[in-house]
């Protein structure tokens, strides 16, 4: 079935059109200036045959104008990097509809799953004008993905029963994508997550490189080169290296204080009344060494629109200061299920703990034990969402009834439960283990900021109330990761996402891998195909089957039935307990800064604000 989304009806379509071939398109009028000057060719044979179209969220834009933001350096490429979403295929705005074309216009499965053919858009250019072509997702494949020297092992959804996938061009414009068995991930996580210019940052996943530019910095075409300097010319803050997104890096390098991107005149993307995109001449991120000061920035209207480093803490501020400095602020929940998630180790060396921590009672009790409505006003100030842990109301996988499941603050259920699972009381008012031994646990964490630390705090007081003796302990992210991962950790906490599609990178849906920090060890035995780790029991299995059906399953109505079933025997279990999610981000938007939805889930997997079309937002000036 091939899959062309029609971002508007036919009729607009029709009416476009007609307006595209009777007036042409329009361009940003420094554009305009280059073409007449002969520095730049005429706008049609910039844009591709088919650009795509990018429905307006408020109207038709002007051109112009320099978007302000902040960003704490290097290692935090996001804050430029989701700013110019532009994978082969996209994840939609609305979180419940299926993927979108990108550079891809259509595409379609056949041979009952096992080839995915994909159909760029013919015309298509780098921003330095050479044309983009199956030459680019064939480079990134032999000469990056499959180099060893580059990636160690190609990435998961890109193999099959153990094979890699193999490429079969059929022209410029047509490739073939062959799978060993049927690929269910290879157009979320392939092609709308994973499907952007190569490396993305520090990310180092994509689906395309400009083959006509690293060529010549390739050890395999140049031998007077070697990795290092490929490593920098492939890197994204190479001003030098062509891209497909809205805007270029023109600016940065050693001692810079900003990092500079100017449009890119050959971008594929126009609005429905012909006008080529982006309305925005630039993009301006100021260096900022602390987080503080770069709030500070914000709050005196330093930014035009930001989201990201911007602390919840300060909301107050901005309130107070948005009309001094004429800027509007949105709360954008995050798809984040709970801002502090506890993880019961059911895999951990103790005989005696695992053994209960694998009793669902236990986890429930636990769970009903926490007074979340208490957390959200101590440690969020009342702007979260009290639940319990499953997906958020965007996803497509969401079931109201799962969201309070457990959420209760019933410390008499919590007691009746313990009861029930023989952890009895003694005279000291504290529980032991069925053997009578002492029940003591440890809730480890990493040195969070003052908000989280307080919900740590609240949550071991409510264990100690129903008489499981708990202490907490926090440490350096370095010592601590290393520890969760390698089953030494009895309960483990995380700021956890992944909450719209959890398929994508299903860490905490179930024993997936080394991350998955209610049974790490059984995580690492599913990765490893049985290899490392330890053989988990019959139900955790049952749920790895069913993911291992979600994997070779194109059928997007199979798929949603696999993930709810996953997504509700995650919640009915607590195989991990949330407290309060959805916290918001505290978005910053300049009065005249349009096409900015006042109501929007972010979400990193998805790139936000990125499926917002940044391309598109503008200046009302």
């Amino acid at each position: 079935m091939k899959k062309c989304i029609l971002i508007l009806t036919l009729s607009v379509v029709l009416v476009i059109g007609i307006s595209f071939t009777a007036l042409g398109y329009q361009e940003a009028p420094q554009l305009a200036e280059l073409v007449q000057a002969g520095k730049l060719p005429p706008l049609e044979e910039r844009l591709p045959k088919e650009p795509l179209i990018v429905k307006p969220i408020e109207g038709i834009g002007i051109y112009g104008g320099i978007w302000r933001r902040g960003f704490t350096g290097i290692k935090d490429f996001h804050a430029f990097g989701r700013q110019v979403y532009d994978p082969m295929l996209r994840w939609p705005r609305d979180p419940r509809d299926p993927v979108q074309p990108g550079l891809a216009k259509e595409w379609e499965w056949s041979d009952g799953g096992k080839t995915l053919t994909l159909h760029l858009r013919e015309g298509l250019r780098w921003s330095d004008g050479y044309p983009f072509t199956t030459k680019d997702i064939t480079f990134w494949w032999y000469d990056i993905e499959l180099n060893t020297k580059i990636t160690p092992a190609p990435h998961a959804e890109w193999v099959i029963d153990g094979k890699p996938m193999e490429l079969e061009v059929v022209d410029d414009y047509t490739i073939k994508l062959k799978f060993a068995k049927p690929n269910g991930l290879a157009e979320t996580v392939g092609l709308a997550f994973h499907g952007n210019q190569w490396p993305l940052g520090f990310e180092r996943f994509g689906f395309f490189a400009p083959r006509h530019y690293l060529e010549q910095y390739h050890p395999t075409y140049n031998k007077a080169v070697d990795y290092s300097v490929f490593e920098e010319k492939v890197f994204d803050y190479n001003t030098e290296r062509p891209v497909m997104t809205a805007w270029q890096i023109s600016e940065w390098g050693p001692g810079a204080t900003r990092l500079v991107a100017k449009r890119n005149p050959y971008y594929w993307k126009v609005d429905p009344a012909g006008n080529q995109l982006p309305y925005i001449d630039e993009l301006v991120l100021t260096l900022f060494e602390e987080t503080e000061a770069l709030n500070l920035r914000a709050i005196e209207g330093g930014f035009d629109m930001q989201f990201r480093r911007i602390s919840l803490s300060n909301y107050p501020a901005f309130q107070l200061n948005k009309d001094r400095y004429g800027y509007r602020i949105f709360l954008w929940p995050d798809a984040v299920p709970s801002k502090l998630n506890y993880y019961f180790n059911q895999s951990i060396e103790d005989d005696g703990l695992r053994n209960i921590f694998q009793n669902p009672k236990f986890r429930q009790a636990m769970s009903v034990a926490i007074d979340r409505k208490e957390i959200n006003e101590v440690s969020y100030l009342g702007l979260g969402v009290p639940r319990a842990f499953t997906v958020v109301p965007d996803s497509p996988y969401f079931e109201p009834d799962l969201e309070q499941l457990y959420a209760q603050h019933d410390p008499a259920l919590a007691n009746q439960l313990l009861d029930e699972i023989g952890l009895k009381k003694g005279s000291d008012g504290f529980r032991t283990r069925p053997d009578g031994s002492r029940i003591e646990i440890t809730v480890e964490g990493m040195d969070w900021d003052k908000a989280t630390l307080d919900e740590m705090e609240l949550v071991v007081a409510a264990w100690n109330d129903v008489g499981v003796r708990t202490k907490m302990n926090t440490m350096s992210r370095e010592i601590y990761w290393t520890r969760a991962c390698s089953n030494e950790v009895q309960v483990a906490t995380w700021t956890e996402s992944r909450a719209i599609d959890p398929m994508v990178d299903p860490i905490w849906v179930f024993p997936f891998d080394e991350r998955s920090w209610m049974a790490p060890a059984y995580g690492t035995w599913y990765k490893s195909e049985g290899k490392l780790g330890k053989e988990p029991p019959v139900y955790f299995k049952e749920i790895m089957a069913l993911y291992d059906q979600y994997k070779v399953t194109v059928d997007p109505d199979k798929q949603k039935e696999i993930a709810k079933k996953l997504i509700r025997t995650h919640a009915e279990n607590v195989f991990v307990i949330g407290t309060v999610g959805m916290t918001p981000n505290v978005v910053v938007v300049n009065n005249d800064f349009r096409n900015v939805p006042e109501t929007f889930t972010t979400d990193w997997i998805y790139m936000a604000p990125g499926t917002l079309d940044p391309c598109h937002f503008y200046f009302n000036r």
